[in-house]
C-alpha cells in the first residue's frame, strides 16, 4: 500500500475517531499512560505538523510532538486541525519524489521511508484514542499490515534495521 493510499485510509479511519471525541472525554486516561485524551489528540496534531516541516526541509524541535500534557485542544477544533494538517501533508507529499532524501531526527532517509514512521505512530494512537473514548478499535487490515511490516523492518534485532536509511 503506497503512502498516498495509506494516508487516505488513515485519514478516513482516524478522522472519525478524532471527530467522535466528546468534550467530557478530554481528561480521560488512554492506554498511553503519560497522556490523557486531550494530550493524545494534540500529539497526533503535532506529529502531522512536524512531518510536514521535515518534508519541506525545515524541521523544528521534535520534542514539541511530545510536549503536549498541558496544551488545550486548538480553538478551531481537533477535527478541523486534523483535516487541515492532513491536507497540508498530502499536498507536500504529492509535490515531491518519495525517493528524495530528507533530514529526519533519525538521520537522512528517503521521504517515503520517513513517512512510514509517523504513519505507524498515528495508527497506533488511533487505536489508543478509540479505546479511551469507547469508539470502535477496528483497524484497516491493509494499513495494519503496512505498519507491522514497517515495525519489523525498523527494529530488526532491537535496533533500527539496515536498508531503511539513505546510503
Amino acid at each position: 500500500m503506497p503512502w498516498p493510499t495509506s494516508a487516505g485510509v488513515l485519514v478516513t479511519t482516524g478522522l472519525p475517531i478524532v471527530a467522535g471525541v466528546k468534550a467530557n472525554q478530554l481528561g480521560s486516561l488512554t492506554p498511553c499512560s503519560e497522556w490523557n485524551v486531550q494530550a493524545l489528540i494534540n500529539h497526533n496534531l503535532r506529529v502531522q505538523e512536524f512531518v510536514n516541516t521535515v518534508l519541506r526541509g525545515t524541521p523544528g524541535d521534535p520534542g514539541q510532538m511530545f510536549a503536549v500534557a498541558d496544551e488545550p485542544v486548538p480553538n478551531e477544533g481537533a477535527e478541523a486541525v486534523y483535516t487541515a494538517n492532513t491536507d497540508s501533508v498530502l499536498a507536500t507529499v504529492k509535490s515531491m519524489s518519495m525517493e528524495k532524501v530528507v533530514e529526519t531526527p533519525f538521520g537522512p532517509m528517503p521521504a517515503g521511508n520517513y513517512l512510514m514512521i509517523p504513519m505507524g505512530d498515528l495508527v497506533i494512537h488511533k487505536w489508543d484514542l478509540a479505546k479511551a473514548t469507547s469508539q470502535s478499535t477496528d483497524l484497516d487490515n491493509g494499513l495494519s499490515e503496512v505498519c507491522l511490516g514497517l515495525l519489523k523492518q525498523l527494529f530488526q534485532g532491537g535496533r533500527l534495521g539496515p536498508g531503511f536509511f539513505a546510503d
